[in-house]
């Protein structure tokens, strides 16, 4: 990925007024009019301050929204281009506006907007499209990292492990290891350490080089031995790398554009729901997401396909550290 793709959020907090960022917005005018009426009356705080403070939140966060973002409604593009927003801006924009009215009107929900939201999206999003993720839903997503490192009983002779599971590269030549059934003998794979058969989990990897490479995840009982081809209907989840091709493995095979491949990908599973998602955890958008209902155990699963690949887990205290939300 090139350097120029990488969004790095300011660390330091920036402010406005309500009636600057109404002058900037226009569509937040009415909720600055009425907040200034509120306090003009009597100067009591507002019962909905909490609410109408996520809102104005959220108004600034329009600013940063991602140029990869797609239009979900055409019928709204249209009636916000005839009030003079022009299309580039639209892109910007529509994610985060479709979330906040999500919230506005399913405040009351139990559970929270955030869950909702992220589970009825990435069941309906097209594959190929990036979808920006606000930020609140893609902190309380990356709340469920999990510490994942490699299972040493279950990688090809070929791979070559750090002393801390953390890392994975292919070799220049076979170690002599151990049998295990749950050793991958001709797919250079790897396991990960800790399965999981129900919650939330999320966690990230550095894929470096430029190399070939598939990550996911597989359940407990597929098969390790031989040559199989990998996809839900053999127990595997997972998204696959070439030099010119890059597609999610289903059967038959999504292609997906090169530009979604991820110097840093982030791997959520929902078990409950039964949703697999991928994203550049970079940017905060969505690459592709499996559907399906499991039925025992998944376990992370890692293949760098050739000698270029390096595979680093990234530690949940890592994940969060440069996921600490802005202050005001």
């Amino acid at each position: 990925m090139s350097q120029s793709a990488v969004r790095k959020p300011s660390l330091k907090p920036q402010t406005a007024s309500n009636a600057d960022l109404a002058k900037a917005r226009p569509w937040v005018q009415e909720r600055c009019e009425e907040e200034e009426e509120e306090e003009n009356k009597d100067g009591e705080m507002d019962p909905d301050e909490e609410v109408q403070q996520r809102i104005m939140e959220w108004a600034k966060e329009l600013q940063s929204a991602s140029e990869r973002c797609g239009v979900q409604s055409n019928e709204l593009g249209n009636v916000l281009c005839l009030l003079g927003l022009r299309k580039k801006r639209l892109i910007n924009l529509l994610p985060l506006l479709e979330f906040i009215t999500w919230s506005l009107l399913k405040e009351d929900c139990k559970g929270g907007i955030s869950p909702l939201w992220l589970s009825a999206k990435q069941c309906t999003w097209k594959a190929g499209t990036p979808r920006y993720i606000p930020n609140s839903v893609w902190n309380w997503m990356i709340s469920a990292s999990a510490d994942v490192t490699f299972d040493p009983m279950t990688n090809h002779l070929w791979l070559q492990l750090s002393d801390d599971h953390r890392k994975v590269q292919e070799g220049i030549s076979e170690s002599n290891l151990p049998f295990s059934p749950q050793r991958f003998d001709a797919w250079p794979g790897v396991l990960g350490w800790e399965g999981y058969a129900s919650g939330r989990h999320y966690w990230e990897v550095d894929i470096a080089n430029n190399g070939y490479w598939r990550v996911g995840l597989t359940t407990a009982s597929a098969e390790r031995q031989g040559r199989f081809p990998m996809s839900p209907q053999t127990g595997y989840w997972t998204l696959w790398r070439s030099m010119h091709q890059f597609y999610a493995c289903t059967k038959p095979e999504t292609p997906l554009p090169l530009g979604l491949v991820a110097r840093r990908m982030g791997i959520y599973l929902d078990y409950e729901e039964g949703q697999i998602s991928f994203y550049n955890a970079e940017t905060k958008t969505h690459i592709y997401t499996f559907t399906g209902k499991f039925k025992e155990k998944l376990y992370p699963v890692f293949a760098p396909l050739d000698g270029r690949s390096l595979i680093t887990i990234i530690s949940p205290h890592k994940i969060l550290e440069w996921n600490v939300p802005l202050t005001s």
